[in-house]
């Protein structure tokens, strides 16, 4: 892959004034150069043109005798010429070797109208004649001839003095360009991109400024939120091990506690089954808390090998009463299923879901009174969600105790907690997969009365 190539914009800036001022110094010279000549050729034709006239005066008046003691300029050449265009005397040459002029552009026009004017060039020499016919009173012609340069030929005359003129512009420009690319961007190069807004700058680029302004307010708030976030995860972290290592040393106590008493003797044989069971009871309880605390990190960490499918939730209850019937039973409770029929299935995790309806059922169970009833409800709500409700005659839930029983390790009564083996992670459980299947949670409760828990299963989840 080819590498994007980078552009220095003072170095941009640099070229481009060096162009423009090499380019205008150019265009300056070339017309100042050409209105010179311009201006120059006038006025020279001009005098040229009187000084014609001049000598067709002077000759109308001395004739031959004049001409004869005529000396003209050098590259100048006087020629006077018969009405039938012969020529009757010639500065440069003499007459009989020089043919008839009377085709000569200026002498037809002189003839004609008594004035008449031309220019022949010698693109060999880079030379130009300049030619000037004045009519005299006998129908003869004057000519007046002038050799001058071209324009050609003066520019490559004037090239010493046109490069070095070039070159100190040139060295002039490079000068200009470095300080004016210098001075348009150093209000840039300061620019404080942690607080853009506080040093003047070019107006184009305000609206650029802003932007980063506000982009660096964004991600302050966000690493504000972040920071606070890590705070607070950190902080989850920390009561999490303590309850963890609090959890895990109840039982471990008691079981290392029995068994030393067992070990050294100091339990009656009668005594001994009493013992292993609660060595037993305690074990059992080690091993749920394990395994919840393992569903816990599983969750937090993504972990659970997921595959989502079409869910029965209605055949889901049915297995979840099936299973905790013989519970339900020896705490003198009943379980009751209210569904709709035809309850659309949901698109979840089978494991995380049966999770969700178990740890409902289980807590409604172990708060409740002989006697009592867990009742689950189930049925369509509205176009694209299921409604799940778990409603119990238990003990009820203190309101000031609502906002956080579905935190980790959370009890409202640890004792009796306790003594129903209680994890405290059964409800978090749920919490974390009603975020799975992106699910609304809710909680109403009555102290002394029960408690009624509503989770809210789209459809079909929006990151599907």
């Amino acid at each position: 892959m080819k590498k994007a190539r980078r552009m220095r914009m003072q170095s941009k800036i640099f070229r481009g004034s060096l162009f423009t001022t090499l380019v205008a110094a150019i265009l300056c010279a070339g017309i100042c150069v050409g209105y010179s000549y311009c201006s120059i050729s006038l006025e020279s034709r001009k005098n040229l043109r009187a000084e014609a006239r001049n000598i067709a005066w002077a000759v109308e008046l001395g004739g031959q005798e004049y001409l004869q003691g005529v000396e003209p300029e050098p590259k100048s050449r006087i020629t006077w010429i018969g009405p039938q265009g012969e020529v009757l005397f010639d500065t440069d040459v003499q007459p009989e070797r020089l043919d008839n002029h009377k085709k000569r552009d200026e002498v037809i026009k002189a003839l004609e109208t008594g004035y008449g004017e031309s220019i022949r060039h010698s693109n060999t020499l880079d030379k130009q004649t300049l030619n000037f016919a004045v009519r005299i009173a006998d129908g003869s012609v004057v000519r007046f001839s002038v050799e001058t340069d071209t324009i050609l030929a003066i520019l490559q005359g004037a090239v010493p003095s046109i490069l070095g003129a070039l070159a100190l512009v040139t060295v002039l420009a490079l000068a200009m360009a470095a300080w004016t690319s210098r001075r348009i961007v150093e209000p840039i190069n300061r620019i404080d991109l942690q607080q853009p807004g506080k040093d003047r700058t070019y107006e184009e680029l305000e609206p650029l400024v802003r932007r980063i302004g506000s982009q660096n307010q964004q991600l302050q708030e966000q690493m504000d939120r972040l920071t606070r976030e890590h705070e607070k995860q950190d902080k989850f972290r920390r009561e999490f091990t303590a309850n963890v290592s609090h959890e895990l040393k109840t039982p471990l106590t008691s079981i290392s506690g029995f068994a030393e008493i067992i070990r050294d003797g100091l339990v009656r044989p009668e005594d001994v089954s009493r013992f292993a069971g609660n060595i037993y009871k305690e074990a059992q309880r080690l091993i749920i808390l394990v395994g919840d605390i393992i569903k816990i990190s599983r969750m937090d960490d993504k972990q659970i090998p997921v595959q989502r499918e079409q869910l029965d939730l209605h055949q889901l209850c049915e297995d979840v009463i099936e299973h905790l019937t013989p519970a339900a039973d020896q705490a003198g409770v009943e379980l009751i299923l209210k569904a709709e029929e035809q309850v659309p299935q949901i698109l979840g995790a089978r494991q995380i879901a049966d999770e969700m309806i178990y740890n409902l059922c289980d807590n409604a169970i172990k708060y409740n009174h002989p006697g009592g009833t867990v009742t689950i409800h189930l049925r369509r709500q509205g176009e694209n969600q299921v409604m799940l409700q778990v409603e119990d005659t238990g003990i009820g839930i203190p309101q000031e105790h609502q906002g956080r029983v579905f935190e980790r390790f959370y009890r409202v009564d640890k004792t009796r907690s306790k003594a129903i083996g209680g994890t405290g992670l059964g409800l978090s459980i749920v919490k974390h997969g009603a975020l799975f299947h992106e699910a609304a949670l809710d909680l109403s409760s009555v102290p002394g009365k029960g408690t009624t828990i509503t989770v809210v299963f789209p459809i079909k989840p929006k990151k599907e």
